[in-house]
């Protein structure tokens, strides 16, 4: 008898990356995920491409993309020495937040981790809509958000 466990899908993390990974925290959230059996984390970008519609040739943002590979390629290692099995993906939208939501709800992902930089507060907050808070609206999966802090070295300044 089958029980239906070798035909099930394995457990697809989509974890939409910015300007940094704060590789502590990240491994502190998907401890907490552990129960999921064997997951697929997906490093996930978007190019945004400033424009009303998407032109049918991304050739045009060849650059930026290799760019957005590579960025990602240097946490893959990172992360399957840590045990995960990783996967990355970057895709072109014209907004970040739009990117992510269309991966998240055609990619068949269970979880979407995000790292969230900054906590709003006061008249922000009222006037200034978040990537995570649109995502947290309209994914369909369930979203997760860390607050996640750059590593001083890396931090712009003000």
């Amino acid at each position: 008898m089958n029980s239906g466990l070798s035909n099930q899908q394995p457990t697809k993390i989509l974890l939409p990356v910015s300007t940094f990974i704060d590789k502590s925290r990240l491994v502190r959230s998907l401890q907490v995920l552990a129960t999921l059996k064997d997951p697929v984390i997906v490093l996930f970008r978007v190019v945004e491409i400033p424009q009303r519609t998407n032109p049918l040739d991304p050739d045009l943002w060849r650059e930026d993309i290799k760019k957005a590979e590579d960025f990602l390629s240097q946490h893959v290692d990172w992360l399957r020495g840590e045990g995960y099995r990783v996967e990355t993906r970057v895709v072109t939208a014209r907004d970040t937040a739009e990117g992510i939501i269309h991966e998240a709800n055609g990619g068949g992902y269970t979880i979407v981790l995000m790292m969230k930089r900054r906590i709003r507060s006061g008249w922000a907050k009222i006037f200034h809509k978040s990537t995570s808070e649109e995502v947290i609206r309209y994914a369909n999966p369930l979203v997760l958000t860390f607050l996640a802090e750059q590593p001083l070295g890396e931090r712009r300044p003000k």
